[in-house]
C-alpha cells in the first residue's frame, strides 16, 4: 500500500515518459514544473479529478495539459509554460533555455518577495 500511495500522490505532476516507463533525464523536472505553475495558478494541478490511474492515463494519452483559468496568466507566463509542457522530452526547453525565457528575464528581483515574507509569517502564526 506504500508504494501505490507514494506513486499515486506523486502522479499528476508526473510526466509522459516518466509514466510510460521509457528512458528520461531531467528533462522530467522542467515538465514537473509547469505542472506546479499550473497548479498555483488554478489550485491544484491537472486532472486533480481524478483518481490517479486515470489522470496517469490522461498525462500519457493526451495532449499537454491546458489552463482552467488562462485569463489568470500573462501571455508570457503562458509561453513559458508551453516551453515546459512539451511532450517530447527532445523538444522540451532545459533549465537554461527557461533561464532565458522572456517570462523570467523581466521577472523582478526576487529581493522583493522579502518584505512579504515577515507578513506571510505572521499570518501562518496567528
Amino acid at each position: 500500500m506504500y508504494l501505490f500511495f507514494r506513486c499515486c500522490c506523486k502522479a499528476y505532476w508526473m510526466s509522459p515518459e516518466v509514466i510510460s516507463r521509457t528512458p528520461y533525464s531531467t528533462e522530467v523536472d522542467i515538465w514537473s514544473l509547469g505542472i506546479m505553475v499550473m497548479e498555483m495558478i488554478d489550485g491544484e494541478p491537472p486532472y486533480f479529478n481524478e483518481q490517479p490511474l486515470t489522470a496517469m492515463r490522461k498525462i500519457r494519452d493526451q495532449p499537454p495539459p491546458k489552463l482552467k483559468n488562462p485569463h489568470k496568466a500573462s501571455s508570457l507566463l503562458q509561453g513559458f509554460l508551453g516551453r515546459c509542457l512539451v511532450r517530447d522530452p527532445s523538444q522540451r526547453a532545459t533549465a537554461i533555455d527557461l533561464l532565458d525565457h522572456p517570462f523570467l528575464r523581466h521577472a523582478g528581483n526576487p529581493s522583493c518577495l522579502q518584505n512579504l515574507l515577515p507578513q506571510q509569517n505572521n499570518m501562518l502564526m496567528s
